[in-house]
Order: structure tokens, then sequence, then C-alpha cells
């Protein structure tokens, strides 16, 4: 028999392991933190994206006014029926990794252009700098679509569009599930009050 003298402590064991409730509120903590960083993270990088083509779509529209000041014209675009398309802008990259063309609208079968176009182009637009968004000798945007060329244009029926899908890859409505710039005005399209155009989705332009 143990007898337990008056001055002796009992030394109570407690349980050190969590509870299941706990641990699940744990988790979704780190669930939902991970959700906003990640979302931070995405936002970052979209905005990145969009200011990197809108940045190129800007060059290209240099380049072109630049071109039209030497040479008096834009490059026309092929036509479909009675109307005019977007076309893809094509870049020919050669075996020492060099730009040696770039093809805009139908310019190197223009008999006013004699190539000299294309080379002034390269030349304005600094040319090699844009190796990082050439793929399958096309131009393409920050998410990997094609940037898009027209002259006369949709919207700038006196000048050119130059359109990219942005991050959604649609143009327009991304409910239309649109792969190819319309060639018409549509409903996304609205008129400002300085007479510019603005289009009601996450499509970047030049207008």
């Amino acid at each position: 028999m143990l007898f337990r003298s008056p001055g002796m402590v009992v030394m109570k064991k407690y349980c050190n392991k969590f509870t299941l409730v706990e641990i699940l509120a744990v988790v979704a903590l780190i669930g939902i933190l991970t959700a906003i960083g990640f979302g931070a993270y995405t936002y970052a990088m979209n905005s990145a994206k969009e200011s990197s083509t809108k940045a190129l779509i800007k060059r290209l529209e240099s380049g072109l006014e630049s071109c039209r000041t030497k040479f008096g014209y834009f490059p026309a675009c092929a036509k479909s029926g009675d109307d005019y398309t977007f076309q893809p802008i094509e870049v020919t990259i050669d075996s020492n990794n060099e730009i040696t063309d770039i093809k805009i609208g139908d310019q190197p079968f223009d008999p006013r252009t004699k190539g000299e176009y294309g080379e002034m182009f390269i030349k304005v637009l600094e040319a090699e700098s844009l190796k990082k968004y050439v793929k399958d000798n096309k131009l393409e945007d920050a998410w990997g679509g094609t940037v898009y060329y027209m002259y006369p244009g949709v919207i700038n029926k006196t000048s050119f569009d130059l359109v990219s899908a942005g991050a959604d890859g649609f143009f327009g409505d991304p409910a239309d599930k649109a792969k190819t710039p319309p060639t018409v005005r549509t409903k996304y399209d609205t008129q400002n009050s300085d007479g510019t155009y603005t289009r009601i989705c996450d499509d970047i332009t030049n207008f």
C-alpha cells in the first residue's frame, strides 16, 4: 500500500496533442493564405504581361508611323471578298538567330516597297529585342497569343488596328470564344467623347 506524506505534491500529466478542431482550423488558415498569395501572384504576373504587351503594341504603332512618314502609306492587308482581314505579323529569323525580315500586312508584295519598308521597320523597332515575342515566325503577345494587324482598320478607319486578345485569349466577350479579331465593329466597341474607341473586354489595342 502506498502512503502519501502530507508534503508530497502529485503532478498530473497533461496531453499536449492538438485536437481535431485545432488541426482543421490550421489547415483552413493555410489554405486561405495560400489562395490569397496565389491570387496576388497571378494578378502581378498578368499586370506585368499586360504592361509588356501594351509596350509592344506602342512600339509597333510608332514604327508604322515612322515608316508612313518616310514612305507615305501604311501596308494594306489582304482582302477576303470585299473586306480586309486581320493578319498576323510575321518575323523571319535566320540560322544566326538574327531577325532578317518583318512582314506586316501585304507589305512585301506592294510594288512601292522594294524591300525598303521592311528594312526600315526592323531598324525603327530595334527588332532584335523582339525575338522573345516570336514563335513559329509570328509575333506574339506576352501570353503567347498572336498579335494582329489590319489596314484600313475596323476602328481606325483612316489608320490601322493592332490587336492582342489579352489574358483570356479570346477577342471581344470571352463567352464568344472568338480566336481572331472581328472585322466589323461590335457591341464591345464604344466611342469616347474624344473620338477614340474603347473595346469593352481585356483585348489590348492601339485604340
